[in-house]
């Protein structure tokens, strides 16, 4: 595909998006926003991505299926095996090498709070495989959704999270498939490391 197509339209819907962004030898699930035609992230000062966004300017956006992967990125980080560094633009960036799919970007700041920053982000370069369409998967969507309540759960041990989390949980065994509940049980298995624990589902 040629670099002259708007990758906006081919790839990021209006409203949030959700991929594992790495920065420098470091991936997180995060929501990439469109709207208006522009994209942008919102993220936590306290976060390595945060702190990369600043120092380096550029995101690598991966898109990425695999349940277990948001999972494993939201609550440790990958090995340095886990990189390719490449060249690119004048940007060093390390992309993940099991996701095939990703797209590279510049990211600015162009506004800060307290807590967070605000990014535009501008495709640069995109990389992605022939394949057939992909239909929405309530058991990936949940996955995705539990691991949001749990990231802030870790932090607050809120009951209304963990009712949360136990309720995409269900959904999780009624509709995913066997790396949809394996993901699950790896997501409990973090909470009860990090945080108190709460009955399963």
């Amino acid at each position: 595909m040629g670099e002259d197509i708007d990758l906006k339209d081919l790839i990021f819907s209006e409203g949030i998006n959700e991929v594992i962004v790495s920065t420098c030898k470091n991936a997180a699930p995060m929501g990439i926003i469109r709207k208006h035609n522009n994209l942008s992230m919102i993220v936590f000062k306290t976060s390595h991505t945060a702190s990369h966004i600043i120092r380096d300017g550029w995101i690598v956006a991966h898109i990425c299926h695999d349940p277990l992967m948001f999972v494993k990125t939201a609550f440790e980080d990958l090995s340095e095996e886990s990189y390719i560094r490449e060249s690119f633009q004048g940007m060093m960036i390390d992309r993940i090498k099991e996701i095939q799919d990703y797209i590279v970007c510049r990211a600015r700041v162009v506004n800060t709070t307290p807590e967070t920053i605000y990014v535009e982000v501008t495709p640069v370069h995109f990389q992605v495989t022939p394949a057939y369409p992909v239909p929405v998967h309530r058991g990936l969507n949940n996955i995705i959704e539990a691991t949001v309540h749990a990231t802030r759960y870790i932090l607050n041990n809120d009951p209304k999270l963990a009712d949360l989390i136990r309720h995409h949980g269900e959904l999780i065994l009624r509709c995913g498939g066997e790396r949809d509940k394996a993901a699950l049980n790896l997501l409990f298995q973090y909470i009860n490391k990090n945080s108190k624990p709460f009955e399963k589902v």
